[in-house]
């Protein structure tokens, strides 16, 4: 094989491009399981790499998720996928450290995303919950025991932050101890009355629980949303969820290539606001270097 040609591996548990240069190798990792087939990798490629592939239903169910097909031929390995991606499932190693070259050359954001722990103020009836409620099962609590096994002290609250998602379930259950930053601001509704009858597709699919199943039926609580899209994809009545982002926290912005992923993944407003922004620290970045005027404090 030619050196610097893009090989690929698919299976149902990862899709792995990788390319070997002289001096460089990359290699993009998709973890299928992880995957929920949302919208956000699609989004945001400048090269349009990414094709999302429908999922499956069978009487409302959703017994085949929607899968990420990425062409070997267009990725450039610039890392924008792994920034947005809500769970963790992208990956990319250059000479196999886990890095990301939108990073590196200052083109894209840090994405803000934040957990705060305070373990200490855990109470003992919650040390079980806190672990139960996580989707993601990020969370590790160290405790006491008596005998008859009932806990009688929480010695430690451990979090997994390299595979969280943010999703506050944590901090709904336990919100003295939890604090969750997630970098998108948004809104999810749900006209229950326009879903297919029987159809739980997007509570199968939704990563954080935020839609979910209680006796049959089907109930959204958006306090858990992390606006990922992932619902939309699978529902077979558009008209019954609508998911839009709002707003992203991140990093001071420092290249035009974040503009246009912002176009892709929020508010045309927002986006608007985004140029101005960058508009504006340009301008004053030039006046700061004329001569004559006076630098700011």
């Amino acid at each position: 094989m030619k050196r610097g040609t893009t090989l690929k591996e698919s299976n149902a548990q990862a899709l792995v491009l990788d390319r070997k240069m002289i001096t460089r190798r990359h290699t993009l990792q998709l973890d299928r399981e992880r995957c929920v087939g949302c919208e956000l990798c699609t989004a945001v490629c400048p090269q349009e790499a990414i094709q999302l592939q429908k999922g499956v239903l069978e009487e409302g169910r959703l017994v085949q998720r929607p899968t990420v097909d990425i062409d070997p031929q267009k990725c450039n390995f610039c890392g924008e996928c792994v920034v947005v991606c809500p769970v963790n499932a992208l990956g990319l190693l250059i000479d196999g450290q886990a890095k990301v070259p939108v990073w590196e050359f200052e083109a894209f954001p840090v994405l803000t995303k934040q957990i705060t722990v305070n373990g200490s103020t855990l109470p003992i009836e919650l040390a079980d919950t806190v672990v139960e409620v996580c989707p993601t099962k990020v969370i590790s609590v160290e405790v006491k025991r008596n005998k008859a096994g009932r806990i009688t002290a929480v010695e430690s609250v451990q979090v997994d932050e390299s595979n969280c998602i943010y999703c506050k379930q944590c901090e709904v259950a336990a919100p003295d101890v939890f604090a969750i930053v997630h970098p998108f601001e948004g809104l999810i509704r749900l006209q229950r009355s326009l879903c297919p009858a029987g159809c739980l597709a997007c509570a199968d699919i939704c990563p954080t629980r935020a839609l979910f199943v209680t006796n049959g039926d089907l109930f959204l609580d958006d306090r858990f949303c992390v606006y990922c899209g992932a619902c939309t994809q699978v529902c077979p009545a558009p008209e019954a969820l609508l998911v839009r982002r709002h707003r992203v926290r991140h990093t001071p912005i420092k290249s035009g290539a974040w503009i246009a992923a912002v176009e892709k993944l929020i508010s045309a407003e927002m986006a608007a606001e985004e140029l101005e922004l960058k508009s504006q620290i340009k301008r004053r970045s030039v006046m700061d270097h004329m001569p004559g005027v006076p630098k700011r404090k």
